[in-house]
């Protein structure tokens, strides 16, 4: 099934092949899992308050990273489950700064953040693990984007190594 989770290029808006490209090839079933050992990683040992610092004034914080991802990949699986069961509508986009701001993810302590990251995770995959192979080219239209089901599972692990990226370089 992995090959059947490779999008196509006309499988997604340009704007997301920055995530796609981030993950092509790679079993995504495995990847989904071991970035959540990955994330743990990356925050051993952190306190509260170094997890609520900044790289610079105006950017997000490390938690603020962690709940984005969290709602991020919410929303891809929500569109995902609606174009699997072949639901018609157009789904709104999200506007990501009001999300991260109403969320105040400052005041959820990490080790929250961090669980629900994981938890979030083992759904995405028991959600493929349960998909019909074919329910994977399934299309809709979200944020104004026709997107296919396998190109939002791609983009589920493609955006969070993007944040990851981020995290690395410049926290």
């Amino acid at each position: 099934m992995n090959d059947k989770l490779i999008p196509e290029k006309g499988e997604y808006g340009a704007f997301y092949e920055t995530y796609v490209s981030k993950v092509k090839g790679e079993n995504i079933k495995e990847l989904l899992i071991s970035q959540v050992e990955e994330l743990r990683s990356y925050f051993e040992g952190m306190t509260e308050e170094q997890a609520r610092e900044t790289y610079e004034d105006g950017k997000w914080s490390l938690k603020e990273v962690i709940g984005h991802i969290n709602d991020t990949e919410k929303i891809m699986l929500f569109r995902a489950l609606c174009f699997a069961r072949k639901d018609d509508q157009e789904l709104p986009g999200m506007d990501q700064e009001d999300y991260v701001k109403a969320a105040r993810f400052n005041d959820v302590p990490l080790a929250n953040l961090l669980e629900e990251f994981e938890l979030s995770r083992y759904v995405i995959r028991s959600f493929m693990n349960h998909l019909p192979e074919e329910a994977l080219t399934y299309t809709g239209t979200a944020n104004g984007y026709e997107i296919s089901v396998r190109a939002l599972l791609n983009i589920i692990p493609g955006h969070f190594r993007h944040h990851m990226q981020i995290l690395h370089e410049r926290y």
